[in-house]
């Protein structure tokens, strides 16, 4: 054990856990300001004049673009400065920006908000995971970080789950007067509302102690030895950057354009979306610990590419859920399916930042992360919403026909994601059997 990882270079458990708790909490703000648009497609098309291709540039690349090109410089100025403070700009960046939703009157100034709030959130996320790494000796790191985790996808649900009401009040309520504003349709409310509290929640970040850093003997080295390393392992990256990309992109797909279909074919309102959507993503997040815990008794057991085989079958299987669910004629039944879909696919939310960890050299690992993250940030955050309003719109020219696109999805992404995860398992095996 070196200097720098002796236990009394680490917050108290206590400090620890408040640390993984506040930043659990705000990860979950996060997410309501990200992803509350899904809830109100329809009004915000109708108010706009928008089409299905144009709500997909806004729910997918919009919030991508600065999402991930703002990940290498926040990156360094965690390095440099307070992790407190970035963490404190970036929740004041993204609440601004998500309340500017609520302003914007037209297409160009809904993109510039949702970028705005990506460059909020890539802070928030990259600068959490440098905290809650730094706050727990490495044989208790993994347990707090998946929980983060865990955290973070459940905030999906949770956004479902509250957010459905919430939209459904407001949207009964009708238009809003203010006096400077003028007047306020109930979806820019609603922005308004999710936006406005992060102004507040981001001085909780002060709660916690800022954690010593662990530094490593590269860690002011640049991104050189990183990319030689992947270069010298193409077919192992393909799969790891390349095909937990295209599962994310799936995932992200069917979470934001799965409550659009709901409405448009059987006539749901929001707040009952919200609550069945909300409760069935919970459900399957909270089984996420369960394929960890497989992966790593196939690992312990000899199977080198535990992590690349097991998403390879649970991404197969989420396929034939994922088609499923828009087949059957009966809502409740796609619901069973998309849960069924959700519980398998989310193998690969914690598999991914695993696969990194177990095949990358420990003074690699921060950089290559860091390429992880953007990489599979542009082809999941742009790609995913992007294609289903594309083919919705372009292909098939019919709104009532998203369930279809859905469907054309699972083959033309997440199909391609289980097959990369196929060819990389002997790379998988044989980087292991380099390190041994």
């Amino acid at each position: 054990m070196t200097d720098q990882e002796l236990p009394q270079d680490y917050p108290k458990p206590l400090m620890g856990w408040l640390t993984v708790a506040i930043l659990f909490l705000l990860y979950i703000l996060s997410l309501t300001d990200r992803n509350i648009m899904a809830l109100m497609v329809e009004p915000i098309k109708a108010d706009l004049g928008l089409s299905d291709l144009q709500i997909s540039l806004l729910q997918g690349p919009a919030f991508a673009l600065l999402f991930c090109l703002c990940a290498i410089p926040v990156g360094m100025a965690l390095d440099r400065f307070s992790r407190r403070w970035v963490l404190f700009l970036s929740i004041i960046v993204w609440s601004i920006a998500a309340a500017s939703c609520g302003l914007a009157g037209g297409f160009a100034a809904l993109f510039a908000a949702r970028a705005l709030v990506g460059a909020g959130e890539s802070g928030f996320g990259t600068g959490s995971y440098s905290i809650v790494g730094d706050s727990f000796p490495p044989h208790r790191v993994s347990l707090a970080m998946s929980i983060f985790i865990m955290g973070g996808v459940m905030g999906a649900g949770i956004v479902f789950l509250i957010g459905g009401p919430v939209v459904a009040a407001v949207m009964k309520a009708g238009v809003l007067h203010l006096p400077i504003v003028g007047a306020l349709q109930p979806w820019q409310q609603v922005f308004l509302m999710t936006g406005m509290p992060g102004l507040m929640l981001a001085f909780g970040v002060f709660a916690f102690r800022e954690p010593p850093r662990r530094k490593s003997v590269a860690a002011s080295a640049g991104y050189g030895d990183a990319v030689g390393f992947i270069r010298a392992n193409p077919m192992l990256f393909a799969a790891i950057f390349g095909g937990f990309g295209l599962a994310y992109a799936a995932t992200i797909g069917f979470q934001l354009w799965t409550p659009s279909y709901f409405v448009r074919v059987h006539h749901w309102l929001p707040a009952r979306i919200g609550v069945v959507l909300g409760i069935t993503q919970i459900a399957a997040a909270a089984l996420m610990p369960v394929h960890g815990w497989i992966v790593d008794t196939l690992y312990r057991r000899g199977r080198h590419d535990a992590h690349l085989l097991w998403c390879l079958f649970t991404v197969l299987v989420a396929a034939v859920f994922g088609v499923s669910a828009f087949l059957v004629a009966s809502p409740w039944a796609t619901v069973v399916c998309y849960g069924l879909f959700m519980t398998c696919i989310l193998s690969t939310a914690g598999m991914g930042p695993a696969v990194v960890q177990v095949v990358t050299p420990p003074y690699l690992r921060g950089r290559v992360s860091a390429l992880y993250v953007l990489s599979t940030g542009l082809i999941a955050l742009a790609g995913g919403p992007f294609a289903v309003g594309l083919i919705t719109d372009k292909v098939l020219h019919d709104p009532l026909k998203v369930g279809m696109s859905l469907i054309a999805t699972v083959f033309c992404v997440l199909l391609p994601a289980a097959l990369l995860f196929a060819l990389g398992r002997a790379a998988m095996r044989r980087a292991q059997a380099k390190t041994a």
